[in-house]
């Protein structure tokens, strides 16, 4: 069961699960199917401890995986990510409010390849509770999107037909287990 409003997370400071959480995007390849992805390591925590609950989380880039290896170390390279020299991507929450009686807004500041752009994430917020092993946890689903190159992600082809060989607009998919921290 799924509930929006912002007081159903209990005051406390939580720890992403990354076991139990995921980091994932998706974007259209060559305008026929969708490729999807994600960043196997990451950090991040919920400060539920003001008005309105904080997400701060950070990823490595070079934990890029979309299934080819070949693709990953394309993206992991200069022409996109740059990961030698770009390491991390971060998102900070500045506001959080409930939309519409059934979702929630995040809107906050993601920062990839050193640029700094404004990202509102969209969601729920899932009923929370203890776990087996008593530990309190709370979850979120949120997406978003981004126009990458707004982050100097522009390498890209154009095909015979017109498309992209991969699109402009990239969806970010989170899906959040955190643990309140003792």
């Amino acid at each position: 069961m799924s509930t929006t409003t912002l007081d159903t997370i209990p005051t406390g400071t939580y720890n992403v699960d990354p076991v139990h959480s995921n980091v994932g995007f998706e974007v259209r390849h060559m305008g026929i199917a969708t490729v999807r992805g994600a960043f196997r390591k990451f950090v991040g925590t919920i400060d539920a401890t003001g008005d309105a609950p904080v997400l701060d989380g950070t990823v490595e880039v070079a934990s890029i995986d979309t299934n080819d290896p070949q693709r990953d170390a394309h993206l992991a390279a200069p022409d996109f990510f740059d990961a030698e020299g770009h390491p991390e991507i971060t998102f900070h929450s500045a506001a959080a409010e409930p939309v519409d009686g059934s979702q929630i807004r995040l809107s906050g500041e993601i920062t990839i390849k050193g640029i700094t752009q404004p990202l509102e994430l969209t969601g729920v917020v899932a009923e929370g509770g203890a776990d087996p092993w008593g530990n309190e946890r709370i979850g979120l689903e949120l997406s978003g999107a981004i126009d990458r190159r707004e982050f100097d992600l522009k390498w890209n082809q154009t095909l015979p037909n017109g498309n992209l060989l991969v699109a402009n607009e990239v969806k970010l998919l989170l899906s959040v287990s955190a643990v309140k921290a003792a």
